[in-house]
């Protein structure tokens, strides 16, 4: 495993426990079991600060990923 792979898949695991996170907070905000708009209106300037800064991580994340499955697809066929 280069390192690579391994930024990849630690990028990975943080992304998806920051977003785990924020379902989380999203979720606490249900009235009666119910999840709507107007509770979480007030949620919206947090998330979008978020997307704001996450998304120079997540760009590159991708990119990576997609760098990754191009070498993988490049060694399987070239065999």
């Amino acid at each position: 495993m280069d390192i690579f792979v391994r930024i990849f898949l630690i990028g990975g695991a943080l992304f998806g426990a920051i977003l785990l996170i924020a379902a989380g907070f999203a979720l606490s905000t249900a009235e009666d079991g119910m999840l709507t708009v107007e509770g979480l209106q007030h949620l919206e300037p947090q998330f979008s600060s978020m997307y704001h800064f996450l998304k120079f991580f997540i760009y590159p994340w991708l990119a990576l990923g997609a760098f990754l499955l191009f070498r993988f697809l490049k060694n399987l066929f070239s065999r």
